[in-house]
């Protein structure tokens, strides 16, 4: 089950935040050498994304602020289930261990797309703002390449995780 289906079974909206207006949580990713910001239309607003080139290697991040009582270690045991329902969908890395101290999944894998196979690493984290208003919320970024360019892309591509801040600001 999808962690959105799950959210919205227990009672959860969401809605999505630039990672720039946060009050009180700092969510970044560094842009490699070469990689510019994405514009789209069929992304949510708020939705930062960066890419190298026209199409792949893409890098999409998104948070959304969570409203209602959920036990977030419970939440993020679906947080790997979208990838996994991607069309042939191979693992190649997984965990759901906590992440810098906050409960998260991750998963990598490379899957079918449009007669393309695709690599992709994807992270959920669910992190809590600054008090006192201890507000949560769904942090989620993916970066997805073509899998015969992914060792191609790979210094850039381990350069946006390595960098990846998910953070309360004090």
């Amino acid at each position: 089950m999808p962690i959105a289906q799950y959210l919205e079974g227990a009672g959860v909206s969401g809605r999505t935040v630039a990672p720039e207006k946060l009050p009180d949580l700092t969510v970044t990713i560094p842009t490699p050498p070469g990689w510019q910001p994405y514009p789209g239309t069929q992304f949510e607003p708020g939705t930062r994304v960066i890419a190298k080139g026209d199409t792949y290697p893409i890098a999409m991040l998104m948070v959304f602020e969570l409203t209602g009582q959920f036990d977030p270690a419970e939440a993020i045991k679906h947080g790997d289930d979208d990838a996994r329902l991607s069309e042939n969908f191979k693992e190649l890395n997984a965990s759901q261990d906590n992440w810098r101290g906050m409960p998260s999944a991750m998963v990598e894998g490379t899957y079918d797309l449009n007669g393309q196979r695709m690599q992709t690493y994807n992270r959920i984290v669910i992190a809590t703002g600054a008090p006192p208003a201890n507000q949560r919320y769904l942090v989620q970024l993916t970066v997805t390449s073509f899998a015969d360019e992914a060792q191609k892309y790979g210094k850039d591509i381990e350069a946006i995780l390595a960098g990846f801040t998910v953070a309360p600001k004090k």
